[in-house]
Parts: C-alpha cells; structure tokens; sequence
C-alpha cells in the first residue's frame, strides 16, 4: 500500500511546486516592464495637508498619486523646462520622459495630492520633491532660477536667496513653491477665489 501510494505523492508534489514557482514570476513580469524606473512610494505622515487644513468645514474629495524615482532610470536631458504654465511644473515633458528628467535633476521621490472642495470648482493640487541630498543644490538652483525666469516674485527669503516664490496671472495666484530642506512643495490652486496670503497661510 505505502508502495503504490509514494508515486501518487511525489506527482502531487511536484505540481504543487511547479503552481508555486510559476505563479510568482507571471504576476512580477507584467510589473516590471510597466514600472520601469519608478516603484510604488508611501510619503511618511505629515508630507502631505491635511483636507481639513484647506476646507475646515466644507466637504471634500482627494485623489492622491506617488512615485519613487529609481537610480536605473533611463538617461534624460535634465535641462529645466521653458514652460512657465503652472499645470506643467515641475517638469514639462511626456509621460514616458517626466520620471527620468526628474531623477536626472535629482528627485528621489515625487508625490502628488488634489483635493477638490470649498465649493465655486475650487482644487488644490500639492507636489511634494524630495531631492537626493548630493544633488539637492543644483536642483534647488535649477528650479529656482526657472520660477524668477516665469516671473515669479519672491514672498521669503534664505541667506539672500528665494525660498518661496509665488507665480501669478493678473493678480490671481497660480503657483507656490517652497525650496527649503532639500525638498521643494508646490502648491497649484484651481477654481475662482484664491488669493496669494491663503496660499501662504495654507503651505505654512
């Protein structure tokens, strides 16, 4: 009996085996060739407003959106972009190109948050770059030196240079950015009502 049942056993086994090693590499391989440079990234508590903070009282929806930005990106030109349109920053380029100009300017993390309410079709989207620190400088240059070309004044200060900037079209706010930290925040607001002091008060 234990003779003609150990076969039976061995073929089962094995194709167990076989179902646990082939299930793992046909889910990764779909994976890695839609990812390519950029893996699934959390922000740490705190990286990101709170809803509340923008709407105390009024209702609200967000959508939230992360990317970390691998070594292995495929190379790019890391020239800023001449685009001064606000929709655009930080980096104005085809999809399959953003992820690899901004590591090539140093970005090791890229999050991304809307949070649309307050009424009259009012949306806040924040952006949130960590640079890597070897490169933080240049890249804190880079981008600042493309905000002052935009026109955009600046609002702060630190050790002479422009820490927060701020970009607007007839007086109406279209852009906020905060250089600090080896990390640049940008605030874009849309929708009627917005004024540079809230923006302001909203990023601090």
């Amino acid at each position: 009996m234990k003779h003609r049942t150990l076969p039976a056993l061995f073929a089962a086994l094995a194709a167990l085996t076989a179902c646990t090693n082939d299930e793992p590499a046909h889910k990764a391989e779909p994976s890695v060739r839609a990812v390519a440079c950029t893996s699934e990234y959390h922000a740490s508590e705190g990286t990101l407003l709170r809803p509340e903070s923008v709407w105390p009282r009024a209702p609200y929806s967000r959508s939230e959106s992360s990317l970390a930005l691998s070594a292995g990106c495929p190379e790019a030109p890391a020239a800023p972009s001449t685009s001064c349109d606000p929709a655009e920053f930080p980096w104005s380029a085809p999809d399959e190109l953003r992820a690899a100009r901004l590591r090539a300017a140093g970005v090791e993390t890229w999050v991304r948050s809307t949070i649309t309410g307050g009424g009259a079709g009012q949306a806040l989207t924040q952006q949130v770059l960590q640079l890597a620190p070897e490169q933080a400088s240049a890249a804190l240059n880079r981008f600042r030196d493309h905000l002052v070309q935009c026109g955009a004044t600046t609002v702060a200060e630190t050790d002479g240079q422009p820490q927060v900037l701020l970009l607007e079209d007839q007086a109406r706010p279209k852009l906020l950015v905060d250089l600090a930290n080896d990390r640049i925040t940008a605030l874009t607001p849309t929708g009627e009502g917005w004024t540079g002091p809230q923006l302001l008060q909203i990023q601090h």
